[in-house]
């Protein structure tokens, strides 16, 4: 065993590395990897690498990179956008669509409020026409 292993080292001392001269013909190019952004209603939110170069939002890959700041991010291929989809923004949404209805509703007040007087000259309108009518009709 120990020659085996002599003649195995003898054999690797002989080796030598060859080289081959590049050519012009060969071309060195690097390898660019870009990143984009996978979303649907699967998986909300996935970072993906590629070579491929992609320059416009193909579903479901993005390329457009969320704002950091989002916890949760997934992407509203309505509008064109990504929002946060965590537990904390649904709060906060519901607030502010908590505060959008009270301001609709202050409005609808208004709004009847305004339209009152009109209304009630309206009915006033009508009863005065019926008893004008009620008399035209008993005077014939």
């Amino acid at each position: 065993m120990t020659e085996e292993t002599a003649n195995a080292q003898n054999v690797t001392e002989n080796v030598q590395p060859v080289t081959t001269p590049a050519t012009n013909t060969e071309k060195t190019s690097a390898v660019t990897m870009k990143t984009y952004y996978w979303s649907n209603d699967d998986v909300p939110f996935r970072v993906i690498t590629s070579t491929d170069e992609i320059t416009a939002n193909q579903y479901p890959l993005v390329v457009t990179p969320t704002d950091p700041n989002l916890k949760s991010p997934k992407y509203d291929w309505m509008k064109g956008e990504w929002y946060d989809v965590s537990e904390e923004s649904y709060g906060q949404r519901f607030t502010a669509v908590t505060e959008s209805l009270k301001t609709l509703e202050g409005s609808i007040t208004s709004l009847h409020d305004a339209n009152k007087d009109p209304l009630q000259s309206a009915a006033t309108r009508d009863k005065v026409r019926d008893t004008l009518h009620a008399s035209v009709t008993q005077t014939h």
